[in-house]
C-alpha cells in the first residue's frame, strides 16, 4: 500500500457504467444515468475545491470493479475469471490508487481499481 499524499482527497464510489464513451451495451438506464451524475457532481465539486483549497484538496470518483457483495450476486456468473473481487481487496486497490494520484493529473476524474482513468 502506498503512502498518503500531502493533499486531501474526497473519493466517491461510482461505476464504469457511468462512462458515456464506454457504453457499448446499452441498458441499465437509471443506473448508468445515476453514475454519470455522480461523476459530474464530483467534477463540479473538484472545481470548487480547486478554487477554495488550491492544491490542498481534490475530488475524484472511483470504480471498485465488480465486488463480491449481495448487490452484485446475480452477476457473479458473468464476471471474467479474476475480476470478481473480495471487498477487502477492492478497498485496498482503491486506497492504492488514491495514494498514487497527484493533484494536477488526478483531480476531477474517475479512476478504476487498477489506477486507469475512466473517460467521461
Amino acid at each position: 500500500m502506498g503512502s498518503l499524499q500531502r493533499h486531501a482527497t474526497w473519493a466517491t464510489l461510482s461505476a464504469r457504467v457511468g462512462s458515456i464513451s464506454d457504453n457499448t451495451l446499452g441498458g441499465w438506464y437509471s443506473y448508468r444515468a445515476s453514475k454519470s451524475a455522480v461523476n459530474q457532481v464530483m467534477k463540479t465539486f473538484d472545481n470548487y475545491l480547486k478554487t477554495a483549497a488550491g492544491d490542498n484538496a481534490i475530488g475524484i470518483s472511483m470504480h471498485p470493479g465488480t465486488v463480491k457483495t449481495q448487490f452484485s450476486k446475480e452477476f457473479w456468473g458473468n464476471v471474467k475469471e479474476g475480476k470478481l473481487f473480495e471487498p477487502e481487496y477492492a478497498a485496498g486497490k482503491l486506497v492504492d490508487v488514491v495514494c498514487g494520484l497527484d493533484v494536477q493529473s488526478g483531480r476531477g476524474r474517475c479512476w478504476d481499481w487498477a489506477g486507469k482513468e475512466i473517460p467521461p
